[in-house]
């Protein structure tokens, strides 16, 4: 039966039983991944935040930081099948930083993303890591499952994701450019991953936000 959490204390308490149980002295990658705007960051953080209070050291790894070049992700032609599959570099990402991380603990690098709606230069410099976050959308692919010693899917719909991602200070575009791009390539970009990779089913645990009094208001304020 599948795991299901509402906070973010009860992954880690999870997380850090992996970490003590655990046989080898190389860190351990965590995947925590969701539709675009489901509020896998604000998760992760909290999760990372809980562990290191524990005395756990815990990188975390966005995936948003190793998105492809702007003329990949946004092809006029691109598809939503196509989108999904070119969007973030991962191959780069798995490659270059979490596998040397896993390996040896520690690693100072940077990525250069110079061809990106918003280009700038990432830089890693982690320590004696005991737990690879990542978090990001697409990352339950079959391809990758094995990478990982530890998944969690952040179940959200498509209407808080997109109300989460209208507020992102870091999206340019105008709203009605937002609402074509949602619409047309990232909601169906992820029903896509969600009926090829089944990612609720590969995961190893369900994460559902329960509902704040906040939370209700914002709804109700909604609807009115």
């Amino acid at each position: 039966m599948k795991t299901v959490f509402n906070n973010a204390a009860q992954i880690k308490s999870v997380l850090r039983d992996l970490h003590n149980q655990k046989e080898s002295r190389k860190a351990q990658i965590v995947a925590i991944s969701g539709i675009e705007g489901g509020g896998k960051r604000a998760l992760t953080e909290k999760i990372a935040a809980a562990l290191k209070l524990e005395g756990v050291s815990v990188a975390i790894v966005h995936t948003d930081d190793w998105e492809a070049a702007e003329s990949v992700r946004f092809n006029v032609m691109s598809s939503p099948e196509e989108y999904y599959l070119n969007a973030y570099r991962f191959d780069e990402m798995v490659e270059q930083l979490i596998l040397p991380l896993k390996l040896f603990g520690s690693i100072k690098t940077s990525v250069t993303l110079d061809d990106v709606m918003n280009p700038r230069t990432v830089e890693y410099d982690f320590n004696n890591i005991d737990i690879i976050l990542i978090e990001g959308v697409y990352l339950l692919q079959e391809a990758y499952l094995d990478l990982y010693d530890y998944t969690c899917w952040v179940e959200s719909d498509y209407d808080a994701a997109f109300a989460r991602l209208a507020g992102q200070t870091n999206i340019e575009q105008s709203q009605e450019a937002l609402v074509n791009l949602f619409e047309l390539l990232i909601k169906p970009a992820g029903q896509y991953h969600i009926y090829t990779d089944d990612p609720q089913g590969h995961a190893k645990s369900i994460y559902i936000e329960q509902e704040t009094d906040e939370n209700e208001d914002k709804k109700a304020q909604q609807s009115a």
